[in-house]
């Protein structure tokens, strides 16, 4: 199963670069933006089962501007 194919992510909040689904480790998904590293929070997941629902949570936070960007200096 390709989890990005089932996963909608919008570009991002921030600036408007492209949102990018990455999984960490085989335990986490975020996002990030490839433009300016705005990115979501990891959501783990620990069996299959809660693979895709983690993917898809982290997709949702992120496509409602939930994301974290750090400026210089912060």
């Amino acid at each position: 199963m390709n989890i990005e194919e089932l996963v909608e992510v919008h570009e991002c909040p921030v600036c408007g670069g492209a949102g990018l689904l990455e999984e960490e480790c085989g335990s986490s998904y975020y996002v990030m933006c490839t433009e300016c590293g705005a990115h979501s929070v990891n959501i783990d997941f620990k069996t299959e089962e809660e693979r895709l629902p983690a993917a898809q949570k982290t997709a949702t936070l992120w496509n409602t501007g939930k994301v974290i960007k750090s400026e210089p200096g912060e």
